[in-house]
């Protein structure tokens, strides 16, 4: 802290006739009294405003002393951290704050967030974790509005059904979330592990009460979204019958899901507390931590910290316009990811050029408006990362239909179908990125020509002899 100007500068100062023939100039004057302009400046000025008092500094007190808060406002502080904690909710000093406030607690001045966080740090309560990001270097990304996009994830939850933790029984928990005001739609629990059945019924759920979304974002999942492996999922197709677009994020990158996977700490934290030992019980407690979490808790992440049922009230609502997309459109997205993985993968000197502008960056395949089309150069189709070799006399375009158990291509010309397969891929071939169609299992073509059916019944009786009395050579 710099010291003050004496009385004796500030008369000098206050005196200084800067009109005077003999007075030096301000800055030299300055230097004499070894001030800044700045300072001379605010002195003048102060005079000017305040008379004699300028000649003494002002006081240095706080115009806002701290309070000394009484023993009982530290009782409720901690009482209340103990109740949060106990309860499973956040305990930090926000959340107490709101909490005290809500419930009308505090008798007398209200304590700030800073007194509470004083009173923590002397009970020796505050949970430190110095390699936690502080808040002020995150960027927040967020729709503007709701039903723009909710976010779908799940995880899963052992049971209190045994006091052994390792024989525990695993219960699996949805959470659906709306990305602008983090408002819970419709978290659920299921008995089974993760899988499209259960996912569709949460999202059913979840639309029949609120309505249709615009988007649904979630992890890669096979229950989810399997559109960056080239395929479609039960859910994917669900939504776009409702007229809503499953997305998703990049491999290995949870961030992008990152309101749904931090609301998977706080649903977590909660169910720890209570202990259920049923599913029955999970189901209760989730339709009460909704609840508490939708209207009650103040979310920090939205505006004046509001619980994410008010800002759902207040926000503009643009729900998704009911028109269904086109599973084809859904397929050829599908492929779209699979031509530029297999385009990233490719390595140089692969012998394999660009053919065409409507090719991908490996020239390997051609996906126009969800078909797909093989040609006398490239005899082959391309699906999960696998590369396939198609007879040549199957050259032409085709509509692709991919289900979680099937892949099939459909003539344009007639719609017949022309090749297929079950998903996923199963073979025994020597090289297991680059075979023929043929040594895939199951494997099923248009008019089969007598040698490729020869060599695939070969195929199929020396590797997979329990499916012979399926296999049909036409």
């Amino acid at each position: 802290m710099s010291k003050s100007l004496s009385p004796a500068v500030r008369r000098q100062i206050i005196a200084y006739d800067p009109a005077d023939p003999q007075s030096p100039s301000v800055s030299a004057f300055c230097r004499s009294l070894g001030i800044s302009r700045p300072s001379f400046y605010t002195i003048r000025d102060r005079f000017r405003q305040e008379g004699n008092a300028a000649l003494n500094p002002r006081s240095r007190a706080p115009h806002r002393p701290a309070r000394v808060y009484t023993d009982k406002t530290r009782d409720i502080v901690l009482g209340v951290r103990q109740h949060l904690k106990g309860k499973g909710w956040d305990a930090g000093p926000r959340s107490i704050w709101h909490f005290g406030v809500d419930e009308a607690l505090f008798t007398g001045p209200i304590p700030s967030v800073s007194t509470i966080s004083r009173v923590l740090a002397e009970a020796g309560v505050v949970e430190k974790n110095p390699r936690k990001r502080p808040r002020s270097s995150f960027i927040r990304f967020q729709r503007a509005a709701a039903m723009e996009m909710w976010q779908l994830d799940a995880f899963e939850f052992k049971l209190f059904d045994s006091v052994d933790e390792g024989a525990r029984t695993k219960v699996t928990v949805y959470q659906l979330v709306d990305d602008s005001t983090r408002f819970d739609v419709g978290s659920c629990a299921f008995q089974d592990p993760e899988n499209g059945d259960d996912a569709v019924s949460a999202v059913t759920a979840a639309v029949e009460e609120y309505g249709v979304p615009q988007e649904l974002l979630s992890d890669n999942g096979k229950a989810f979204n399997l559109a960056r492996q080239g395929g479609v999922t039960k859910l994917q197709r669900a939504l776009a019958d409702r007229g809503c677009l499953g997305i998703t994020g990049s491999f290995q990158s949870p961030t992008t899901q990152g309101k749904n996977e931090r609301s998977h700490q706080t649903l977590s934290r909660f169910l720890n507390a209570h202990t259920p030992g049923t599913l029955a019980r999970v189901g209760e407690l989730v339709v009460e931590y909704r609840e508490y979490y939708n209207h009650r808790r103040h979310h920090q992440s939205l505006p004046g910290e509001m619980t994410p049922a008010q800002a759902w009230d207040a926000s503009e609502h643009r729900p998704s316009s009911g028109e269904p997309i086109p599973h084809a459109d859904l397929i050829a997205k599908a492929l779209e990811y699979t031509s530029q993985a297999i385009a990233d993968a490719a390595e140089p000197g692969d012998g394999l050029t660009l053919q065409d502008p409507q090719h991908t960056g490996s020239g390997r395949l051609r996906s126009v408006a969800g078909e797909v089309v093989i040609t006398r150069m490239n005899p082959q189709i391309y699906l999960h990362g696998k590369i396939i070799k198609v007879p040549t006399y199957l050259v032409g375009t085709y509509q692709p239909v991919i289900t979680d158990n099937e892949y099939v291509l459909f003539d344009v010309r007639d719609g017949a179908e022309s090749i297929g397969f079950p998903l996923p891929i199963q073979t025994k071939a020597p090289h297991p990125k680059r075979f023929p169609l043929w040594q895939v299992r199951g494997a099923r073509v248009r008019d089969p020509k007598h040698d490729w059916a020869q060599e695939h019944l070969n195929y199929m009786t020396e590797h997979y002899p329990e499916d012979m009395t399926e296999v049909s050579a036409k």
